[in-house]
């Protein structure tokens, strides 16, 4: 069991709580696994997938069997055509493939697929699988044909949906403005997220400035690799947060992306001097931010293990190992874990359980699920921790 944990650092998590939650909801979580299994699908379909079901399709054999970007991406938009886009996705959700940042970004082919064929209105679509990577796909093409142009209509149709959804878009459209903007113009793209909160009303700003941070990491949307004028630095873990460039009001994002880059790119793997790096970060908020983008980066390499969570998280500083677990708690719940992530919560001493549970109870309330999952939700959690909605959906 995890018992280290800092009364300061625990008290920071409750005080940001609120705030905290719907960024951690909405982060795209590019290099997690989580679960597999498999779905049969059908062989006749409409444009929306409603269709009887049959046995393996042979595309997700074939994706499941090759490494080649361009020859999934084309087996899976053959799969698309064949049994429509929503059952194509519930597959490939089902099929074990890893919950990887591969099968994220294949996943942005359908929402690719849905802007060309049904434009705007074509996002209705769209499931949150793979961390709303539809979502990610549509709005990145829109972005690149019409700029910002769209975005009002997109937006809205992202609140038809609810508002968890509206993050997820907001997210997107951090991406998509980067990409357009070209990877250089980091600060443009920053300044074109506050530029759309002008135009869309309830538009969540910060999500769009998490996207375009993000984007700059992995930066491959415009020729299949990593562009050379992304923002970093292989020398300095820190960069671009700290760059002038960068207003503060656009660190905190920047910080919530930055220990995935240096993980993957300086650190080499190395958990224990990611951990470090956020020691470094004065910010109690931004603080707290790196440390949860260090323990999404240990979701891949735990399995559904509380042993090696425990393992890992143990890596941390003194003072940020419960939170670790916390963290990837809501990291195998926002990929579709339904079990392990309140069993983590568990796990956890003194009142720990209380913000873990709290962060997966806004994840499940806030999305537009039947009321009998919701309530299949909050069973799993002990009645002291629920909190109202919970509550009203026990009476």
């Amino acid at each position: 069991m995890v018992k280290n944990i800092h009364k300061e650092s625990f008290l920071t998590l409750l005080k940001i709580n609120k705030r905290f939650i719907t960024v951690v909801i909405s982060i795209i979580l590019l290099n997690i696994i989580l679960f597999s299994g498999y779905f049969f699908i059908s062989n006749k379909s409409t444009s929306t997938g409603v269709s009887k079901v049959s046995a393996y399709s042979q595309e997700i054999q074939g994706i499941k069997e090759t490494k080649v970007t361009k020859v999934r991406d084309q087996l899976y938009r053959q799969l698309i055509e064949r049994v429509g886009p929503t059952l194509a996705q519930e597959e490939l959700l089902h099929s074990g493939i890893p919950f990887d940042g591969e099968a994220h970004l294949l996943n942005h082919t359908v929402g690719d697929w849905l802007y060309t064929e049904y434009d705007a209105k074509g996002m209705i679509y769209c499931k949150d699988y793979f961390l709303s990577s539809c979502y990610h796909g549509f709005l990145i093409r829109s972005i690149a044909e019409h700029g910002m142009g769209q975005l009002s209509e997109i937006m809205g149709e992202c609140y038809k949906v609810s508002v968890a959804t509206a993050t997820q878009c907001a997210h997107a459209i951090g991406h998509g403005l980067l990409a357009w903007r070209e990877y250089k113009n980091l600060p443009q793209a920053l300044a074109d997220c506050d530029t759309v909160a002008t135009l869309v009303e309830n538009f969540t700003a910060y999500n769009c400035y998490d996207g375009a941070f993000m984007e700059n990491n992995w930066a491959v949307h415009t020729n299949g690799k990593p562009s050379p004028d992304r923002w970093i630095d292989l020398k300095d873990p820190s960069y671009p947060c700290y760059d002038d460039r960068i207003a503060e009001k656009y660190r905190k994002a920047c910080w919530s992306n930055q220990p995935q880059m240096a993980y993957k790119d300086i650190f080499k793997g190395d958990l224990t001097q990611a951990g470090q790096l956020c020691t470094t970060v004065e910010n109690e908020e931004y603080k707290a931010t790196c440390f949860d983008s260090v323990a999404r980066q240990m979701t891949p390499l735990v399995g559904n293990d509380k042993n090696k969570v425990v393992l890992y998280c143990d890596k941390m500083p003194v003072g940020w190992k419960s939170l670790c677990v916390i963290s990837i708690a809501n990291s195998f719940y926002s990929m579709g874990d339904r079990i392990f992530p309140f069993e983590l919560c568990r796990i956890l001493p003194d009142d720990a359980p209380q913000a873990c549970y709290e962060i997966l109870q806004h994840q499940f309330t806030s999305y537009p699920l039947e009321i009998i999952e919701k309530r299949s939700m909050c069973s799993k959690i002990p009645e002291e921790y629920k909190i109202e909605v919970c509550q009203a959906m026990a009476q």
